[in-house]
């Protein structure tokens, strides 16, 4: 809060073919920083800060 105040933290998108998406994103500059599995899908955070203002959440459920 101190250093970047208040807003939006991060905003999720369903997607299809996470791999491909995040391949896309990563030839523009914007990189994987934690991906993970959960019951019944997967999820992806983006770092999209730096062109969007906002961190990138993929979620592909199955």
């Amino acid at each position: 809060m101190d250093t970047q105040g208040e807003g939006v933290h991060h905003i999720a998108f369903q997607v299809k073919d996470m791999d491909e998406k995040i391949k896309a994103l990563d030839k523009n500059g914007m990189i994987l920083v934690q991906k993970g599995d959960y019951e019944g899908g997967r999820y992806a955070y983006i770092d999209t800060f730096s062109k969007l203002k906002v961190i990138t959440e993929l979620l592909e459920n199955f």
